[in-house]
């Protein structure tokens, strides 16, 4: 593959940095364990190029400066072809879902999810993320592509498995540095291409849109998840289906940011700092805007257990207090908390949802109790 090449990879690295002066020598390959990325396990075959994860130690040198980094490139399933896949999931869990899913798939949030994620990297730099050493992408080809560093010494890396490894500081490490991310980009204009946001940003008239594809998502993990979705779980998410054109009149007026909207132990890990953790976030492509709350709704219902619920308002409102220090604007913590259900009705219609389709043909055994601590949070969230 010539974007493995020394050529090429000093091609992007040297327009990402334009000022500098680039010369590769040499990339020699490292193993990468692509399995835990989902997209990329599920539309394996979708693709006409090699799509994953691929390891390179790269030699170059920089304004003549030598360096050796250990670095991943990361090689984009099309938006067309996770749709697609998609899609065929859907037909394979049959009933409603198999025949409502195919007119609404372009609008479940990944249709631009090769194009968005470049365009966070490339315009939205930050330490929250991991180093990034160039982006690009040929549309003629379908070939999207990003080189970034190699996460080694860090910790919690795919730790989705392993929720009780996240002490009481990860946590809110987590959420003091989400708040920073959330406060810097609340309400603002953002350098980004509208183009690659069109299909999935929530809104009054996004979500009622919808209500078919919303009730047959439920219908599907009630029919197969019956011990999950109980009758009683069912008809209160029915209920909220009914309610979205009225709830959404809040959430409309609601400050919005830019969400990471997967933002989870699968896509987050911790590098050493001087004199704390220091959360790195990863995987972009589903990134959208929507009240800040919902990046910690689902943060926290892939965190807490049972013997941790009782934590879920103590997190929430540490969460508030910081967004509020740094914006002035989250001092009601009443409202705060009404934002934080509204989002989690979101959440539990649309990614949930989409997770238990997915769920229904090949199981993620993390996903059952994800599915508990959401409807915790429903509990937690209607008994003020």
């Amino acid at each position: 593959m010539h974007y493995l090449t020394p050529p090429f990879i000093e091609k992007i690295m040297q327009q990402h940095a334009p000022d500098s002066n680039i010369r590769v020598a040499s990339c020699e390959p490292l193993p990468v364990d692509n399995s835990a990325s989902i997209l990329v396990v599920l539309t394996a075959g979708q693709s006409d190029n090699p799509i994953g994860h691929y390891g390179l130690l790269v030699e170059y040198e920089q304004d003549r400066k030598p360096h050796t980094r250990r670095m991943v490139l990361k090689v984009k399933p099309h938006g067309r072809g996770i749709v697609a896949m998609l899609t065929m999931l859907a037909g394979a869990c049959g009933g409603k879902l198999a025949e409502v899913f195919p007119a609404f798939a372009h609008l479940t949030g990944f249709a631009h999810t090769h194009e968005r994620e470049l365009d966070v990297y490339a315009n939205l730099p930050s330490p929250l993320q991991p180093d990034v050493f160039g982006t690009y992408a040929d549309e003629e080809r379908g070939l999207y592509l990003i080189l970034m560093e190699y996460l080694e010494d860090v910790t919690l890396l795919n730790s989705v498995m392993t929720p009780n490894a996240w002490t009481d500081e990860h946590i809110r490490q987590t959420l003091r540095q989400l708040a920073r991310w959330h406060a810097d980009h609340l309400d603002q204009p953002l350098p980004l291409n509208p183009a690659y946001w069109t299909d999935d940003v929530p809104s009054r008239a996004h979500m009622p849109h919808l209500t078919p594809l919303w009730h047959a998502l439920l219908d599907n993990a009630a029919t197969h998840f019956p011990d999950l979705y109980t009758p009683a779980r069912a008809d209160q998410l029915r209920a909220v289906i009914t309610t979205i054109p009225t709830y959404w009149q809040e959430l409309e007026v609601m400050p919005k940011t830019l969400i990471h909207n997967d933002l989870n132990p699968r896509n987050t890990c911790f590098r050493e700092g001087p004199y704390s953790y220091e959360l790195c976030v990863y995987d972009w492509e589903l990134a959208t805007y929507h009240v800040p709350q919902y990046d910690v709704v689902e943060f926290l219902c892939f965190l807490l257990g049972p013997d941790r619920y009782h934590l879920r308002l103590e997190y929430l409102e540490f969460y508030r207090q910081r967004l509020h220090a740094l914006t002035g604007r989250f001092g009601d913590a009443l409202a705060f908390r009404r934002g934080f259900q509204l989002a989690a009705y979101d959440f539990g219609l649309h990614r949930l949802g989409m997770y238990m389709m997915a769920h229904t043909v090949s199981p993620y055994p993390f996903l059952p109790r994800v599915v508990e601590s959401y409807f915790d949070t429903i509990t937690f969230s209607n008994n003020p």
